[in-house]
């Protein structure tokens, strides 16, 4: 369904919405982005606003009258970044006014680009809280919500694998707890649930949602008055009931997986198409049509050599040969009536090639934990310097190192020879 279909069923199910979408020229279309649902039958905002810093308003403001937007005035192209990808939208509704944000996030080892986003969300943060300071000296209230990418209290908002560890200098957090003391901005779950663990975001990828081993980066903040007519909150928890035999859960446990996955080779003699885990789950309740494998083809070995074949693409007309005998390459390549292509490679990029081969076809290795085959992953993130590298990890879904039926933590890079 398109985003133009669903704001339509939207309406005629008597729901409107604004949203704030990315424009930023450096990011992929759908990076980020935010929206606002209301019921359009009960309610309607007065005014609507997207950003931090009011590059994308045209007029003068409604919610912020008579004033200059943060960094407008000492850094306008900044400003401008901030708000074009799409990660704040204010909505005023009379009574209160509702933010609804996409904080940025950083994360890795501190290069670059990691600095640089480091300081573009210290500058979303820092505009962020001025909006927010300038509506409360107006008296107004101000609730906001969303995806903070900061989890408030680093001991119990993130699960730990040692408890006595120290926490480290987060300055985004260091930024919320001033927000949330100075201010008079509370953490509505917090407020409601003081001591009770409770996630909200996991690495699916690592299957951690699994074991409930994440942290809690999605909250509602709101001041003391408003604080008082909230009706309840918290963090909807997944059934505990065991799902069926055939539900995705139980027959691809653990990390995260993909269609292809669905569709490995079989080790079943006979089968294509569907994985050993599959022939050996589904054939208890039904019969599988299988199809026999083709014939296979004999491949020859790859050597040195062949990466300096000479390739013709243009045979000499009406030359009389000899049943059984064949032109040699070298004759080809001197005759000046035949045209000819010689790919030129050099040493190093043959030996490379040859090496890429060789490491393609490496078996997973077994996990040091556990003696079990590992899943094969690959660096997804662009902007990181390892971008599209193989590696090794333990195929158990992650979790506290402690629990032995969680990962172990084997990590190994497939060109890193020492892993085979």
């Amino acid at each position: 369904m398109s985003r133009l279909d669903f704001e339509r069923r939207g309406r005629e199910a008597d729901w409107d919405c604004a949203h704030s979408a990315c424009d930023a020229r450096d990011k992929r279309s759908g990076y980020s982005g935010v929206a606002i649902y209301w019921r359009s039958r009960e309610t309607c905002p007065v005014a609507i606003e997207e950003g931090v810093c009011g590059t994308r308003t045209k007029a003068e403001s409604a919610i912020w009258p008579n004033e200059r937007p943060p960094l407008v005035d000492e850094d306008y192209a900044r400003a401008k970044a901030l708000d074009d990808e799409g990660r704040a939208i204010w909505a005023d509704f009379g009574e209160f006014v509702l933010c609804n944000l996409y904080a940025p996030t950083t994360y890795g080892a501190v290069d670059e680009k990691v600095a640089e986003r480091i300081d573009f969300k210290r500058d979303f943060l820092r505009a962020l809280e001025e909006r927010l300071t300038s509506l409360r000296s107006r008296g107004r209230r101000v609730i906001m919500c969303g995806d903070w990418n900061i989890a408030p209290n680093w001991k119990l908002d993130r699960a730990h694998d040692d408890p006595r560890a120290v926490e480290p200098k987060n300055e985004s957090r260091e930024w919320l707890t001033r927000v949330l003391g100075q201010d008079g901005m509370c953490d509505v779950f917090r407020e409601v649930h003081p001591n009770v663990k409770a996630f909200t975001c996991w690495n699916v990828a690592s299957g951690a949602q699994i074991n409930d081993y994440g942290s809690r980066i999605d909250y509602f903040l709101c001041d003391r008055d408003t604080l008082g007519h909230v009706q309840g909150v918290g963090v909807a928890q997944n059934s505990k009931g065991q799902p069926p035999p055939l539900a995705m859960s139980v027959l691809y446990p653990g990390r995260q997986t993909t269609v292809i996955d669905h569709f490995a080779p079989s080790k079943v003699s006979g089968t294509t198409g569907i994985s050993t885990l599959d022939a050996e789950d589904i054939s208890k309740s039904r019969a599988l049509k299988r199809a026999p494998e083709p014939p296979k083809r004999k491949v020859a070995e790859t050597t040195l050599k062949d990466f300096f074949t000479v390739k013709s693409s243009k045979k000499k007309m009406n030359e009389p040969v000899t049943p059984g005998e064949s032109k040699s390459v070298d004759a080809e390549v001197n005759d000046p009536d035949v045209e000819t292509t010689v790919k030129k490679v050099n040493d190093y990029d043959a030996q490379a090639a040859l090496w890429s081969n060789t490491l393609a076809k490496m078996a997973p290795p077994k996990c040091a934990g556990h003696g079990e085959t590992c899943k094969v992953r690959v660096v997804k993130k662009r902007e990181s310097p390892h971008f599209a590298r193989v590696f090794f990890c333990c195929p158990r879904p992650a979790g506290p190192r402690t629990n032995p039926a969680c990962d172990c933590g084997f990590f190994a890079w497939r060109d890193d020879r020492r892993s085979k």
